[in-house]
């Protein structure tokens, strides 16, 4: 006779399912409150956790599962002789179904009236514990957390007599999935708490905020950035420092740039870190400047500190300061000033969204384009120093939203724009911030032409090259369109969206 443990806090269906395993021959073990809902029920294939394990429940309720007799019949490798001779050797059975869904900690945590203690006493020990072991061993202990799938396991036990591989994977998915957002709530709640790296409020003074910190970054880390002037960093800044942080250790050249309410405003590389970081400043919107967020890829200097504090900025980040670069640094009292470390060491990441219902995550966009990834789709192929701006423009341009441009002329950003419906509309908006500079400039789109018109528009301000990724079922009209303005355009074939 197979085991199946049931143990839930969202009771919906879990009778009728019940019901339905017991009819294909599963003993039911159960605690609590499941155990009396099931009792009262008529299920008789049913036994108490403690008569199965032969432990009593303990400390109120806190020690129920956590046992060696559930997980070992949970985590029990049935392939494997080791694992068959201790289970023989210690009278252990299997456990080959965890139904578990965990205490309501989200609703308790939004519950005012709840106080700190009654919220910790609804953290969920044992049934993460459980559903994660079996999700761990998905071929041979089917995880279920989610009523909806009550259904589909029992007509899949019904018609192939056992749970689809496909389908195990699946429900071990959702188990992570369970185990995943319910974890960072209560880590939210506990930094809250803790008043371990406090953020006054969110992107608004009404919107609680906390930032949680990643233990498994080993490469370049704001979080763990050292704030060697001025105060911790608020919610915005770290949103937008982030930005300004990625762009600049995507280059190898000095560079430095400010960042403006997550979009490059100035940026440029240079010979010296003193260099990239004046003309960053002098060729782009230095308006726009006032209040933003510098990032630097080299040491910073004492010029270039004098640079820095000649006009207002929130945060300044770079690898190392000079000491007498850091003083005059810190004659700015409200100037976050950090030491980022590994700034050189750039590792895969995650970008993680929420939405109703659920969480975004997808990878970093760190795909490089270098000389040998473009095709050049003009008759005329750009020079030397062209495909160097326009490889600029094209690190640039991922950091703006789309639908974005940058246009970038001797390795300074002169304009870009961007969170536009349309790409003209973008294009004419970073053009008319360049003004008389863009003539000869490279300009760099995130995502192809549709049509020829925004190519128009280049022309008419005189961009000598630009780079886009292709793939318009238009491309051949956009490419002699280039041609016929004396354009040079190379494709990447990779798009870069930032939404």
């Amino acid at each position: 006779m197979k085991n199946v443990l049931i143990s839930v806090s969202d009771k919906t269906g879990i009778v009728e399912f019940a019901q339905e395993l017991e009819k294909l021959g599963y003993n039911i073990l159960s605690t609590g409150g499941t155990f009396r809902k099931l009792k009262e029920a008529g299920i008789e294939q049913l036994q108490e956790v403690a008569d199965f394990t032969k432990f009593p429940e303990g400390l109120e309720g806190r020690i129920k599962t956590l046992t060696p007799q559930i997980f070992a019949g949970i985590l029990y490798l049935r392939e494997n002789e080791l694992h068959e001779k201790f289970m023989a050797e210690n009278n252990l059975e299997d456990i080959d179904m965890v139904v578990v869904n965990l205490y309501p900690f989200k609703k308790n945590y939004l519950d005012e009236s709840k106080d700190f203690r009654e919220k910790v006493e609804q953290i969920d020990i044992g049934g993460p514990s459980m559903i994660r072991a079996a999700a761990k061993n998905f071929e041979f202990c089917a995880p279920v957390v989610d009523p909806a799938d009550y259904a589909k396991i029992i007509a899949e036990l019904k018609q192939e007599g056992d749970i689809s591989l496909p389908t195990r994977k699946l429900l071990a998915a959702k188990v992570f999935e369970m185990t995943a957002h319910y974890d960072l709530l209560i880590a939210k709640f506990w930094v809250e708490n803790a008043e371990k790296m406090p953020l006054r409020y969110g992107e608004n003074p009404h919107q609680s905020a906390v930032i949680l910190e990643d233990p498994f970054v080993e490469g370049v880390n704001l979080v763990k950035a050292k704030v060697l002037n001025g105060k911790p960093l608020s919610y915005n800044n770290f949103g937008d420092s982030t930005g300004a942080l990625e762009l600049a250790i995507s280059f190898q050249e000095p560079f430095a740039c400010i960042i403006k309410h997550a979009s490059p405003c100035c940026a440029a590389i240079g010979e010296t870190i003193e260099d990239a970081f004046s003309r960053a400043y002098e060729m782009g919107d230095s308006l726009s400047a006032f209040g933003g967020i510098i990032a630097l890829n080299r040491k910073v200097n004492k010029a270039t500190a004098e640079q820095i504090v000649s006009f207002f900025n929130e945060v300044v980040m770079a690898p190392a300061y000079d000491d007498d670069a850091l003083e005059i640094l810190r004659t700015k009292k409200n100037l976050r000033v950090l030491e980022v470390s590994n700034m050189d060491k750039v590792e895969p990441d995650f970008a993680l969204k929420r939405v109703r219902g659920g969480t975004l995550m997808q990878e970093i966009d760190l795909k490089e384009i270098s000389r040998e990834n473009l095709e050049t789709v003009t008759k005329e192929a750009p020079s030397e120093a062209e495909i160097t701006d326009l490889l600029t423009a094209w690190k640039i341009v991922k950091m703006v939203k789309s639908n974005a441009i940058a246009i970038v002329k001797d390795g300074a950003l002169i304009g870009a724009n961007g969170g536009q419906t349309s790409r003209v509309d973008a294009m004419k908006n970073a053009i008319a911030q360049a003004g008389e500079k863009a003539a000869g400039a490279a300009l760099a789109s995130d995502a192809f032409f549709p049509f020829p018109d925004a190519v128009e528009a280049a022309g008419a301000a005189k961009i000598s090259a630009i780079i886009q990724p292709g793939g318009s079922r238009n491309d051949e009209i956009v490419f002699a369109k280039a041609d016929e303005l004396g354009i040079k355009m190379v494709l990447t074939g990779t798009r870069s969206f930032l939404h």
